[in-house]
Formats: structure tokens, sequence, C-alpha cells
């Protein structure tokens, strides 16, 4: 469980920083600033990037994620909070699930999404937050 919990948390930081990254005007993995919605948010090219505040909050509240991991298994203790640790982990676990499935159903708002972040969010995003909802899932079997 603390190996799953330091997995989750290092796959949570190294994308926050990415988050933190765009936020100060990075365009990778895109080739320019313009194409970034297109690649990361599903949004059409030329389409704005989500105000720089808004994304550093973003990168701010994964890295919380991967910290609750690391809470949840018991590396780090938040005694003030103890009491609702399984709620905290289950209340992630259906966000990360709830992202996961949302790309595979037939209707709802990733149904929108342009290339090339639908083909992306097939093969890579939808199965990392389903796979972290398993990890998670798995912390909160391990209390």
């Amino acid at each position: 469980m603390v190996l799953i919990s330091w997995i989750i948390f290092l796959i949570l930081s190294v994308v926050s920083g990415v988050h933190i990254g765009w936020a100060f005007g990075m365009a990778w993995p895109a080739h320019s600033r313009a194409k970034l919605g297109s690649v990361v948010a599903g949004v059409a090219e030329g389409k704005p990037m989500p105000p720089a505040w808004l994304t550093f909050i973003v990168a701010l509240a994964i890295f919380g994620l991967g910290a609750a991991a690391l809470w949840g298994a018991g590396v780090i203790s938040v005694s003030t909070l103890g009491a609702y640790k399984g709620w905290v982990l289950i209340s992630i676990t259906i966000v990360f699930f709830a992202r996961g499935v949302l790309t595979y159903l037939p209707f709802g708002p990733l149904q929108a999404a342009v290339q090339p972040f639908r083909t992306l969010d097939l093969r890579y995003f939808a199965p990392l937050c389903l796979l972290l909802a398993a990890g998670y899932v798995t912390i909160y079997l391990g209390l």
C-alpha cells in the first residue's frame, strides 16, 4: 500500500509540474501555445488555454491529491483529518473513476473534444485516471 501511494504521489507530482509549466507559458507537448489546447484540453486549435492562475490552482490541487495518497497510506500524518481519511480516499477514487469512464461513454462532455486530445484521452489520460482510481481504492481497502 505504501508503494502504491508513492507511485501515485510521483505520477501526480509530475502531472502537477506539467500544469505549472503550462501556467508559466510552456507549450509541451504541443509545438506551440496555439495548439496546446487541442492537445491537452480538447478545445479547437487557437482557443486559449485556461488562465494561468486557474492552471496553477489545478496544479496545486493535483499535487494535493498525490499527497492525499501518502496520507491515506500513513506515510504522512494530518491528525486533525484522520476521522475523514476513508471519505477523502473514496471521494478521490470517485473523481478519478468518473473522469476515466466519461471518456468511454457515447455521451457527455468529453465527446465534443477535438483531435489529437480525443485519441490521447482514449489511449493515455483515461486509462491513467482509472489506474489512479484503482490505486486509491486499494489504499482505502488497506485502512
